[in-house]
């Protein structure tokens, strides 16, 4: 039955209807028995259809509750009411950040002291082992005299404790969501620092950093599109305050700042933000060699994937690791295409393109069972994403063994992972 504005729920008079969080309605309640103003979020409407999954949203809610710091929206208590899980939560008046964001980009000076308390509470939950996995401006209420309070710990997890949802099935919002979440839903303190990125970044340019189209475009982008530095989408942001954006947005979790504290202290110390760029997707070097600049990266991905789609992604890195001039790069590249006219095009549409071609090296044509490639696909897919089964595709044209077919596809993920990639395909075969 719906909660209307007057009615009663347990000891609480419903006064307001504040909004939806991740995992539930929000109203203002007024409590019968101190007279104070509060939230309250109705998590589950219907603890009998699932009872399990309230035991574990109880568990969540003994998180929020260790959580007492100035930065973060208090939870009060929890309880059941007629068959409804419920939170009574500090009531923050203010408004919300992408409340704020529709109206206008926020002052840099401004941005830097929602962040500082915004660190300061992420440094707190971290350090106690609890990692929030949705930041975004919808959990960031702005009150009174600036005081940032962040909010909805619906979907945030103890280090160490189970998933609210399935294996495998990513959670938080796609456009706010660190590459290792999307990948395999895995997420540590420096998810939590990414998605802050992407919130700072909003707030001082006015516009989100990672778009797309879809949900498979939105993923896509997040794996491996770089977006410019804020400094030149807005010329009033300080160099040191887009380098720290950019190192926040770091595709890989080892270059991005390690504790919410070094984010922190680099904003309130310029000279502690390194002038590098953030990391390149996976397969791009950032030490040790010395890249065209990006701009041409980025131009020839663009021009390629009209052609051969998102693959061009993953072959723009390839060709960069292996190849120190972006004539060597667009050879590679062109290589790659296989109607004669479209690599033509291709080298058309670049007026300083020398059209010479270097043709890859033939390798012995071998046909590989259907059901082997899909198999690779689902093991491939929680290191690159939806478009695995494409990479699968084309790599198995070229490869002229099943084990140059799995050293193709090893080195399209982090160095990291691909020991644990190879042994969890020795099956497939």
């Amino acid at each position: 039955m719906p909660i209307k504005i007057g009615d009663v729920l347990g000891d609480y008079k419903v006064t307001g209807v504040l909004g939806r969080g991740g995992m539930g309605k929000v109203f203002r309640v007024r409590s019968l028995l101190t007279d104070r103003d509060e939230a309250m979020k109705i998590v589950l409407p219907d603890l009998a259809e699932d009872p399990a999954l309230a035991d574990r949203f109880l568990r969540e809610i003994k998180v929020h509750a260790s959580l007492q710091h100035p930065n973060i929206a208090a939870l009060h208590t929890a309880l059941r009411i007629d068959d409804r899980l419920v939170m009574i939560l500090e009531l923050v008046e203010g408004v919300s950040l992408e409340e704020m964001l529709r109206l206008a980009p926020v002052q840099v000076q401004s941005a830097v002291h929602y962040m500082d308390q915004v660190l300061s509470a992420l440094a707190f939950a971290h350090a106690r082992g609890v990692i929030h996995r949705d930041i975004k401006p919808a959990n960031l209420l702005i009150a009174a005299g600036g005081i940032v309070k962040l909010t909805d710990f619906g979907i945030a997890r103890a280090t160490g404790g189970a998933r609210l949802t399935g294996t495998g099935h990513a959670v938080g919002t796609l456009a706010y969501m660190a590459p290792e979440q999307i990948r395999s839903g895995q997420a540590d303190a420096r998810s939590d620092i990414y998605s802050l990125g992407l919130t700072f970044y909003e707030m001082v340019t006015g516009h989100r950093p990672i778009q797309g189209e879809s949900e498979h475009a939105l993923m896509n982008a997040q794996l491996s599109f770089v977006p410019p530095d804020p400094t030149t989408v807005n010329p009033v942001v300080t160099p040191a305050v887009s380098a720290a954006i950019m190192r926040a947005l770091a595709k890989e979790p080892g270059q991005r700042f390690q504790t919410a504290l070094e984010f922190q202290a680099a904003l309130r110390d310029p000279g502690q933000i390194p002038s590098h760029a953030p990391a390149a997707p996976s397969g791009i070097p950032t030490t040790g060699a010395t890249l065209p600049p990006r701009p041409e990266l980025v131009d020839l991905e663009t021009r390629l994937s009209r052609v051969i789609g998102p693959i061009a992604k993953h072959l723009v890195a390839d060709a960069a690791r292996r190849y120190g001039t972006i004539s060597e790069i667009r050879q590679f590249l062109a290589a790659q295409i296989e109607d004669p006219k479209e690599r033509e095009a291709f080298f058309k549409t670049d007026p300083g393109a020398t059209v010479t071609m270097v043709s890859p090296t033939p390798t012995p044509s071998v046909s590989f069972d259907p059901a082997v490639l899909d198999r690779l696909a689902q093991a491939l897919a929680p290191y690159i994403g939806p478009i695995a089964k494409v990479v699968v595709a084309r790599a198995a044209r070229t490869a002229g063994s099943a084990e140059e077919l799995q050293k193709a596809l090893a080195a399209e993920i982090p160095a990291a992972d691909r020991q644990r990639f190879l042994a969890a395909i020795r099956s497939v075969w």
